[in-house]
């Protein structure tokens, strides 16, 4: 009876062993790998793709420049309107000319741009650029083809030719010089099979 007793004490640990080992086999062990630069790079954790093409943005801003310049010649006709014999009041009628539409139709370019690629595309740059050609498209309108403001077909023709110069300007300018990214702030690590610290911001904005 004892000896039967020692029999099965020393073969239910080597049975388990056994199993042990079996179940080993089929479950490979896990190595982890270490942290690398091949699997930490600083490019895979900044990179944002450009799917906003030229013409896509283009015409996505065309419609607003057309509406831009509009609402510049509908907001300046009345205010000239008020008094021809007061001097000041050319200077209102310059600001809502000159300045609202390149500043609606580069805002529209700038925040279509900035749902695409965060931070490439620049405002002010593109705003100067917008600002020049409409100046010109202004001054040639106003002196040279004498335009009269208050006939529909002449305002829709040069809201059209203005709209589309201001949009293609300014969209231009923003896809020739955009913004350069930033390489992120890395930190070197000295301690073995640790990579080093990149400090990849959560945002950013760029105007």
């Amino acid at each position: 009876m004892r000896l039967t007793l020692l029999v099965v004490l020393l073969a239910v640990p080597a049975q388990a062993a056994h199993l042990l080992d079996e179940e080993s086999r089929l479950v490979p062990a896990s190595v982890p790998q270490p942290l690398t630069d091949a699997t930490l790079r600083p490019d895979s954790l900044t990179a944002t793709a450009d799917d906003l093409g030229f013409g896509e943005h283009f015409a996505k801003t065309a419609g607003v420049g057309v509406l831009a310049s509009t609402a510049g010649v509908l907001i300046a006709v009345p205010l000239g309107m008020l008094s021809n014999e007061l001097v000041w009041t050319a200077l209102p009628v310059l600001i809502s000319h000159l300045f609202i539409p390149p500043g609606l139709t580069v805002l529209a370019a700038w925040l279509i741009g900035k749902v695409s690629a965060p931070g490439r595309y620049g405002f002010w740059g593109a705003f100067g650029a917008a600002f020049a050609v409409h100046a010109a498209a202004f001054v040639v309108a106003s002196l040279a083809l004498t335009v009269p403001w208050t006939n529909p077909v002449a305002l829709l023709l040069y809201t059209l030719v203005d709209g589309l110069l201001m949009s293609g300007t300014s969209v231009g300018f923003m896809h020739l010089f955009p913004n350069e990214k930033k390489a992120p702030a890395t930190v070197t690590s000295f301690v073995p099979g640790v990579s080093d610290t990149v400090f990849v911001p959560a945002s950013t904005v760029a105007f």
